[in-house]
């Protein structure tokens, strides 16, 4: 007789046979599941303590709100200066892709002037073009002369508002009131 056809009569004549090897068969497929969540929780045992931190759920421009949710990650990859509190409506200083951890140096306080790096003061400036938007680096002309690196900190629908060095603030001031500031847009710093 055929290995398979007297297999498959004893399954036949003694169903408890079958019954035996499918819990056989169930308890090693448990005992794996077990070893490997084992295997995850040591992995995970062996990077240290976790660290409550904020991860950004969007990608986000300088100037927008930010998206974060709250995560656990192993204390050696989170950063020193990461977030301790994203509060909604709070505005991205810089990009932050999704994913990445939001540090202090990503958060700004609510509006423009958060924006405004130290030792900078922000002026506004007639916008002729819609093409500049919050977070773009320009160049401040003023005629035909270079005056300062900016950096756009908000957008109205007639006006720009553009930090800029607060050593320059004296010549934007002038070059503001004679009507002669040009706005370059650069690549970043």
């Amino acid at each position: 007789m055929h290995q398979l056809a007297w297999i498959r009569l004893m399954v036949a004549r003694h169903p408890w046979i079958y019954w035996l090897t499918i819990a056989a068969l169930a308890s090693l497929v448990g005992l794996s599941a077990q070893r490997a969540v084992a295997g995850v929780d040591a992995q995970r045992r062996s990077w240290g303590r976790q660290q409550s931190v904020w991860v950004a759920s969007a990608a986000t421009e300088a100037g927008e709100v930010i998206a974060a949710d709250r995560s656990e990650v192993p204390a050696a990859v989170a950063p020193v200066d990461a977030a301790l509190e994203v509060r909604p409506g709070t505005v991205a200083r810089q990009h932050i892709g999704a994913g990445e951890i939001v540090t202090s140096s990503d958060v700004t306080a609510a509006g423009p002037a958060g924006l405004i790096p130290a030792d900078w003061a922000a002026f506004a400036l007639p916008a002729s073009v819609e093409h500049f938007t919050t977070g773009d680096h320009v160049g401040v002309y003023t005629g035909d002369q270079f005056l300062t690196p900016g950096l756009v900190v908000a957008t109205g629908e007639t006006d720009l508002m553009v930090a800029i060095p607060a050593a320059s603030a004296p010549a934007l001031a002038a070059a503001l009131l004679a009507g002669a500031a040009t706005l370059a847009l650069t690549p970043g710093p």
